[in-house]
C-alpha cells in the first residue's frame, strides 16, 4: 500500500514537473515568498530600530516611576515586626 501510494505520488510529480504552466507558477510562487520575505525582514529592522532609538531617547527609568503606584506604610496583614 505504501509503495503503491509512493509510485503514484512520484507519477503525479513528474507530471507536473513536466508542465511548463506548473513550473511558471512555481516559479511565481517562488519570487512571491522571497520578496514578503524581503519585506517582512525590512519591517522587522524597522522596528527594531525605531525600539532601539525609543529606548535610547527615554534614557534610564526613575525609582520614582517605578514605584509610583507603590503604597508605602500600609500594612495590609496588621502585624508588627
Amino acid at each position: 500500500m505504501l509503495w503503491e501510494t509512493m509510485e503514484r505520488v512520484n507519477k503525479l510529480r513528474q507530471q507536473a514537473l513536466a508542465d511548463p504552466e506548473f513550473i511558471k507558477a512555481a516559479k511565481e510562487h517562488e519570487d512571491a515568498l522571497k520578496a514578503m520575505a524581503k519585506e517582512e525582514a525590512i519591517v522587522r529592522k524597522k522596528c527594531l530600530k525605531a525600539a532601539q532609538e525609543n529606548k535610547l531617547n527615554r534614557g534610564p527609568k526613575l525609582l520614582s516611576d517605578i514605584y509610583s503606584e507603590s503604597v508605602f506604610g500600609a500594612n495590609p496583614t496588621g502585624e508588627q515586626h
